[in-house]
């Protein structure tokens, strides 16, 4: 079994997540209101911006397989407190021990296939491959974890609780039969210099890079916060609960299959076609989420998955293609952590508005914000070359 493969089934199992599909109500089960939820997710957020960036460096400091061996084990750790949680307090720490888990792991399995890749000297095609192989492995694991949290979420949430327990750990059992390949490690002294170093290449360096950064980060969080909306307009449309797994298994394959086209669709089109849809479509899935109702309204859904898996495979690559492997992790960790604190600021308010003045009134306004940054950010980013050689 290669790297790549296991890199690949480290990512399966690390989205196995049995809980996912069904996050939402077990959290209503236990007295959560939408603006607690959302809390809740702005907790992990924190969380991850806090431990973000130094992971990221650690992994760039220390070396990959360490990284996603200490990051598996917080996982396991974290899902099996969750097993016991009841109080908003309970379930607070479970999420900062997630967060930390994640941080650790976010950009060092990128950062792993890359470095296997370049080992063999690799071409931009071969690592755009690599990252949409990486992305089809995540979501077929939170598509098959969501129909089997679905089907147990019939019988009761303890199920799915245990069954998310058991399979948290898988990861740490891969993670511990990797053999990272060498790559040029970041020097060692002042590490503060070496962290503003990063922050300076990404963000005073390359003005094509920034461009880059600001998109990943905007069409990133658009469709991120529709994630959490999901499930509540679900219940409102009269859904059962029983259909919530094979709906999110169905968006997440959809997310595999457009990132595996991306670089047939950009060789034939070019990627403008496919930078316009990956912003317009959560403009319009937001929007239309709003205008419609029933199971119309649901499957209007599926455009923030199809803007996600091309946004994963063509912006991802496009970043890390400008981004030395010394720091590599440590410039996804920045992202990552970036990410994660916009959405701490504004998810608890989202949560806000969708309890006090419902969830259409959320939907047209995330519409309208989304809306108005598609007009600002994307004309520079039309205006670029994604591939790093022009």
């Amino acid at each position: 079994m290669t790297l790549l493969s296991r890199i690949y089934a480290f990512g399966f199992f690390w989205m196995f997540l049995v809980i996912i599909p069904v996050m939402v109500p077990f959290f209503q089960s236990l007295g959560l209101s939408m603006e607690n939820i959302f809390q809740l997710q702005a907790i992990f957020g924190v969380g991850v911006m806090l431990f973000e960036v130094p992971t990221g460096y650690l992994c760039d400091y220390f070396g990959r397989k360490k990284v996603l061996v200490t990051g598996a084990i917080l996982n396991g750790i974290g899902f099996t407190l969750l097993f016991g949680a009841k109080t908003f307090l309970e379930l607070a720490g479970f999420e900062v021990i997630l967060a930390a888990g994640a941080s650790l792991v976010s950009g060092a399995d990128l950062s792993l296939i890359y470095d296997a890749i370049e080992v063999e000297g690799g071409s931009r095609t071969h690592k755009t491959h690599a990252i949409a192989n990486l992305q089809m492995s995540q979501v077929s694991g939170e598509a098959t974890a969501s129909i089997l949290g679905g089907l147990l979420a019939a019988l009761s949430f303890r199920h799915v609780l245990l069954a998310n327990l058991l399979t948290s750990w898988i990861p740490l059992l891969i993670a511990l039969s990797f053999k990272a390949p060498p790559y040029k490690r970041i020097k060692g002294g002042n590490h503060f210099k070496n962290l503003a170093r990063v922050i300076r290449h990404v963000l005073r360096g390359d003005p094509f890079l920034r461009v880059i950064f600001l998109n990943l980060l905007c069409w990133g969080l658009s469709t991120f916060f529709a994630v959490w909306i999901f499930q509540k307009y679900w219940q409102q449309q009269g859904i059962a609960l029983g259909w919530f797994g094979a709906i999110w298994a169905g968006f997440n394959i959809s997310v595999g299959i457009i990132g595996k086209q991306v670089h047939r669709i950009e060789k034939r089109f070019g990627a403008k076609p496919l930078l316009i849809f990956l912003a317009l479509a959560p403009v319009a899935g937001y929007f239309g989420m709003a205008a419609l109702s029933g199971w119309v309204g649901v499957l209007v859904g599926i455009l923030f998955y199809l803007s996600r898996g091309i946004t994963h495979v063509l912006l991802r690559e496009a970043y890390n293609a400008r981004i030395p492997s010394e720091f590599r992790a440590t410039a996804n960790s920045l992202i990552a952590g970036c990410f994660r604190l916009v959405f701490a600021i504004f998810g608890p308010l989202v949560g806000f508005v969708i309890d006090r003045s419902g969830i259409t009134t959320a939907l047209v306004g995330l519409g309208v914000v989304f809306g108005g940054l598609l007009l600002v950010l994307m004309p520079a980013m039309l205006r670029g070359h994604l591939s790093k050689h022009g």
